[in-house]
């Protein structure tokens, strides 16, 4: 059955990624033949929006229709790398907490509440002292690092309940292992879910970054939606001006939230029985 929440976040989602891979060759090629729009000093400095320059340009003399263009690729990049890192560590880290008994489970379980009550930001600001330049995956690997824990408590209960399923009872008595067990009955249902806590992560990430870039920890020469935001806030471009270079950046983050939020509601649709009754009752 076609839901159709899920078909049009994966539209909405397939439309920003040709953007962030075709975007800044076609606006350099279309709009900007033979000019170097993202090299700084190219223009002169905060001109207001033009028909040369739709949103306006920087401080630093750049376009800032290019720039945005060009940052909705890494952002994007660090949302996936990070979003990857974090629910595969949660994952594994949720399976087995989830299916292990007695004390390997208490104290993963603690493991894992103690994570998510520590603050984050003292932690990265003591990183910030000791890692000279960050880079995209760096800054990815790190978001990856901070953010498992949410993935591994929620994945934890759902193992938990899939471990007392009569199914698994009965691969346990055909001779199965543990692995087994886990790849082959536990991992398949939990599938649309780990999908799930993968976009809410990839969303957490890039609105991590974005954060971390307004409060100066980010990845400062690498062109992102929240480095942007961030010049824009120093630079104070919404009293000069140009709103377009707070604006669209902020835009398209809260887009790739709206679509990946579809499929996630589209998911829980489609897997969560007790929707799927209300739906079919109306």
């Amino acid at each position: 059955m076609r839901n159709t929440s899920i078909v049009v976040g994966i539209f909405m989602l397939i439309l920003i990624v040709i953007v962030a891979l075709a975007g800044p060759s076609v606006v350099n090629s279309l709009i900007f033949p033979g000019e170097r729009p993202l090299m700084r000093g190219s223009y002169r400095p905060y001109q207001l929006d033009s028909p040369e320059h739709p949103i306006g340009t920087d401080g630093d003399g750049r376009d800032g229709l290019s720039v945005f263009v060009s940052s909705i690729g890494p952002s994007l990049q660090i949302g996936i790398i990070a979003g990857a890192t974090a629910t595969s560590l949660g994952v594994i880290i949720g399976f087995v907490a989830g299916y292990a008994k007695g004390r390997l489970d208490t104290l993963l379980r603690i493991l894992i509440d103690m994570v998510l009550v520590i603050p984050t930001l003292p932690l990265l600001l003591m990183l910030a002292a000791y890692i000279e330049r960050w880079d995209l995956y760096k800054l990815s690997l790190i978001l990856g690092i901070f953010g498992w824990s949410f993935v591994a408590r929620v994945i934890r209960p759902q193992v938990q309940s899939l471990r007392e399923r009569s199914y698994v009872d009965l691969a346990v008595l055909s001779g199965e292992n543990a692995l087994e067990i886990t790849f082959l009955e536990l991992l398949p249902p939990l599938l649309p879910y780990i999908g799930y806590v993968f976009s809410l992560s990839i969303v957490g990430s890039m609105l991590a970054e974005a954060g971390l870039q307004i409060i100066g920890l980010g990845a400062g020469g690498l062109p992102t939606l929240g480095f942007m935001i961030a010049k824009g806030f120093r630079e104070s471009v919404i009293a000069i001006g140009l709103l377009g270079q707070m604006l669209l950046p902020a835009g398209a983050l809260i887009y790739v939230f709206l679509a990946l939020n579809l499929i996630n509601t589209g998911l829980d649709e489609v897997f969560n029985p007790r929707l799927q009754t209300t739906v079919e009752g109306e």
